[in-house]
């Protein structure tokens, strides 16, 4: 994902200078150690050396931790994207660091967000900093930027939504005459699943997306144990009752309001075929707002790659400065 990024950087450089706007990465890091040149590294040659494991790059320091340059690196933003783990770290670790040296932090590592959301955001207020994180729930989709942006004097009842790529892709091979073994298998083929597929499947990784949209959109403090969830693994006749009937079926996100307290669930759920939601297929994601004086809201983006989910990550980049920013 960080490779996408840096691509994406030099790939729009030329259309991030006519709009005034201007990146500079100063320093990456990865497990091996950190290259580090506070004038502005060059993108292309980051990864032409990332491909040769930083070979003959006078630029790196082999062993360099990834902490070590947060604190003593220069720079304004710091982009984490480190993978999710279920107790957050290293990503929160280095998302505090950096808060605390009052650097702007872009993530897309949903881990650390789900198990300190409201401590990272009172670190925010604290050191006069921002912590963005629209990739890490809908890749490319716009949620938080939307909501900010568009609904600031309405009020948010409920959320409907498709936020895990990899069922989705599964049910619709399901659905095509498979079974969830050769949906599985095609998926892996595809490129839609890890190793370890359990968290997908098992509807772990879009309840800990709902408790993300959860906290930050209700502004609550809500733990995971807190989601009903139920996953995928016996979802064949579920799907077999919903195709007799021409209705769809879909892993839903929901979250309802009750006055002052939020139900949130994570679940396959039958919808007709007019439901907006029928219509997020293959690895897409989409997502339903339900408004007090807007009503409802739909929005869903087609997704074919990382190079997506980066996107999302450099909006957030150029929303914490219109005009200049070095990252780490």
């Amino acid at each position: 994902m960080g490779q996408s990024l840096i691509e994406l950087v030099e790939d729009e450089k030329r259309l991030l200078n006519s709009l005034g706007l201007e990146i500079s990465i100063v320093s990456v890091s990865d497990s091996n150690g950190t290259c580090i040149d506070e004038k502005g590294l060059n993108p292309s040659e980051i990864l032409k050396y990332k491909r040769l494991e930083w070979k003959n790059f006078r630029k790196f320091e082999k062993g360099r931790s990834v902490l070590d340059s947060i604190k003593h690196v220069d720079s304004d933003l710091v982009v984490e994207m480190t993978p999710s783990t279920p107790n957050g770290e290293p990503g929160l670790s280095n998302i505090k660091a950096a808060l605390a040296a009052k650097k702007h932090v872009v993530t897309s590592n949903k881990g650390p967000l789900v198990v300190a959301f409201n401590d990272l955001m009172r670190a925010t207020r604290k050191n006069g900093v921002r912590l963005l994180y629209e990739a890490t729930v809908a890749a490319h989709v716009p949620v938080f930027c939307l909501v900010e942006s568009c609904f600031k004097a309405d009020e948010l009842e409920g959320v409907r939504g498709i936020l895990n790529a990899t069922t989705n892709f599964m049910i619709g091979e399901i659905e095509r005459g498979g079974d969830f073994q050769k949906a599985l298998s095609e998926a892996k083929r595809a490129g839609w699943v890890e190793a370890n597929y359990s968290d997908d499947v098992d509807g772990i990784d879009a309840a800990r997306k709902l408790v993300i949209v959860a906290n930050a959109l209700f502004r609550k403090n809500v733990k995971l144990g807190e989601v009903s969830i139920t996953g995928i693994r016996h979802i064949e006749p579920i799907i077999r009752e919903a195709k007799r009937t021409n209705k769809k079926v879909k892993l839903i996100c929901e979250i309802s309001r009750h006055r002052d307290k939020l139900d949130l669930k994570v679940g396959p759920k039958v919808v007709p075929r007019k439901d907006p939601l029928s219509n997020v297929n293959e690895g897409d994601m989409g997502i339903e707002f339900n408004w007090k004086i807007s009503k409802k809201v739909f929005v869903s983006a087609h997704f074919q790659g990382p190079k997506q989910v980066a996107y999302a990550v450099l909006n957030d980049i150029l929303r914490t400065n219109s005009s200049g920013t070095s990252c780490c």
